[in-house]
């Protein structure tokens, strides 16, 4: 992402954390290209998911600039 923002990367980071505990279930030895389909699509789901949900919350916080 070009430009990314601060509520971004912050969004970014937080779904790491939550991306390492999706990864515990799957097993980090495993390589990406030995994931199944179902893996790899709860993976990119789990990505989707959470940093809507961060950004979300990030933006609940925020101030209103007016």
């Amino acid at each position: 992402m070009i430009g990314t923002t601060d509520e971004e990367r912050l969004a970014i980071t937080l779904v790491m954390k939550r991306l390492g505990r999706f990864m515990d279930e799957i097993g980090w030895q495993k390589r990406l290209c030995d994931l199944s389909e179902t893996e790899v699509t709860a993976l990119i789901e789990e990505v989707l998911e959470g940093y809507g949900a961060e950004m979300s919350r990030i933006a609940q916080k925020a101030e209103i600039p007016f």
